[in-house]
């Protein structure tokens, strides 16, 4: 049997750094993938794993420009159109801290987190096809309750999201993980 694997899927790196410490002491492989191909990849080497993905949640239009204040409602132009939707650019003639909070509002894109979404949740449902012996972890980070279901519905193994506390992931992760390699021992 080779070494257990926890495998994050995540852009800011924040899970992974909850768990390095779990991952030390119980001499288990910690792999932050950045594409869901490498997470495929890694899940073919038939050890006990675990996959913890987040899943960002989304402000819809109306409350994304809510969340601007009128100053930095007013340095953000359009720049194209595509498809119907506005590609939103800092103003040319913004200073470079302004430059910053014009630069949030982009990722904060409704488009932009949709995709990075439905990227998330196609992954889970790949992963829960393709390696059934691999516990999966969906980490929100705001409380949805249709995006907690649909993560159920693909094969999730534990669904994280608030009011429940991030600090209980690293727990999450050894029991599922004790799990697998449970699994793997029983099936030699």
């Amino acid at each position: 049997m080779q070494y257990p694997q926890i495998i994050v899927y995540e852009t800011d790196g924040l899970l992974a750094a909850m768990l390095r410490e779990t991952a030390k002491v119980k001499r288990w492989a910690l792999r932050e993938p950045r594409k869901p191909e490498s997470c495929l990849r890694l899940l073919r080497s038939l050890c006990p794993s675990v996959l913890v993905l987040k899943i960002a949640t989304y402000a819809p239009r109306a409350e994304r420009g809510a969340m601007l204040s009128r100053p930095q409602q007013a340095d953000i132009v359009p720049m194209e159109t595509t498809r119907g939707r506005e590609s939103m650019q800092p103003s040319p003639n913004l200073p470079k801290e302004e430059e910053q909070q014009a630069s949030l509002a982009r990722i904060s894109n409704p488009s932009y987190r949709e995709k990075q979404q439905v990227d998330s949740l196609e992954l889970l449902a790949d992963v829960h096809e393709r390696f059934p012996d691999a516990a999966g972890v969906v980490v929100g980070d705001a409380e949805d309750l249709a995006l907690t279901i649909l993560a159920w519905d693909l094969g999730a193994s534990y669904v994280l999201a608030p009011p429940q506390s991030r600090q209980m992931l690293p727990e999450i992760v050894v029991s599922l993980m004790q799990e697998a390699i449970d699994k793997c021992q029983n099936s030699q």
